[in-house]
């Protein structure tokens, strides 16, 4: 089974996202930057986290670092609340001296071992939840104030771990991997407006054709092209909505050679044809 990078559409400003799976949802396994907590409302959940696996029941909480390889099995009749955050919305934040990324190396895996705190944590996530689903006025602040308090748990009350030699490895793997696919995402927002070939982007990173073609299948589950075919027609959609253009215009704004391959791709995507999806849109949005 392949393993990939999974790069959660998290708000650049409040990089933060919650997502509510089922049991019969699975997820292969994958790993992302972001962190992730996963508070499970009902039933009992399996999953793997570094090749280790665990059993987290209703109640409990487990948390997962940044470039942890992990997977969560099918677990009928069970409900669990996903968490996801990126760790540069603290670090702007605090004193030079705390080392939020060493911290978060260190912290254990189950809620259960966090010294008694896990109730705090879990208290906490509800809210956040709550906030978040309610949307009451203030929500943003609040579910920011409960996420602030929740590290400061994670930094004075938790006794942190050890890291083993094979965990520390793999986080450096992944931070090296995500530095040079940075790099690539970099590429593309500064060029996908313009033709770009795989032997353009390849010798942009250093790579033989071969070798990036490997390297980016592997670590994100699809092929450059199909990566860059779905940045497009994600620019496509912003521009369906928030300006006037013709569909021609936006088709050549957003790089498409082919006006044939954009239709057939954003069908493909949104289940509709561009106008429909512009006539579907616009009326919830702020006038042009």
């Amino acid at each position: 089974m392949a393993i990939y990078l999974e790069i959660p559409q998290l708000n650049k400003e409040f990089p933060f996202q919650i997502l509510v799976n089922e049991g019969d949802i699975l997820t292969t396994p994958h790993w992302h930057r972001e962190m992730e907590l996963i508070y499970v409302s009902k039933g009992t959940i399996n999953l793997g986290i570094n090749d280790q696996p665990f059993t987290i029941s209703e109640g409990e909480i487990v948390f997962i670092n940044g470039g942890d390889l992990h997977y969560v099995l099918a677990s009928p009749g069970s409900k669990r609340i996903v968490y996801q955050f990126d760790l540069n919305l603290f670090l702007n934040l605090t004193e030079d001296n705390l080392d939020l990324k060493n911290i978060f190396n260190k912290i254990p895996p189950l809620g259960k071992n966090w010294n008694g705190n896990q109730e705090k944590v879990s208290l906490l996530l509800k809210e956040i939840y709550n906030e978040n689903e309610n949307h009451p006025r203030g929500y943003m602040l609040k579910i920011k104030a409960n996420l602030f308090e929740m590290i400061l748990i994670f930094i004075r009350d938790i006794t942190l771990e050890k890291v083993d030699k094979h965990q520390l490895r793999r986080r450096v793997r992944s931070e090296e991997i995500l530095v040079k696919l940075d790099q690539i995402f970099k590429f593309v927002e500064q060029k996908y407006t313009e033709r770009i070939t795989l032997e353009e982007v390849s010798a942009a990173m250093g790579y033989s054709q071969f070798y990036f073609t490997k390297f980016f299948k592997k670590n994100t589950g699809k092929t450059f092209m199909t990566f860059l075919n779905d940045y497009r027609i994600d620019k496509a959609k912003w521009l369906l909505v928030k300006t006037s253009l013709s569909v021609s215009e936006i088709i050549s704004e957003v790089g498409f050679e082919s006006d044939k391959t954009f239709y057939r791709l954003f069908k493909l995507s949104m289940g509709m044809a561009p106008l429909d999806y512009r006539k579907r849109m616009q009326p919830n949005m702020e006038d042009i």
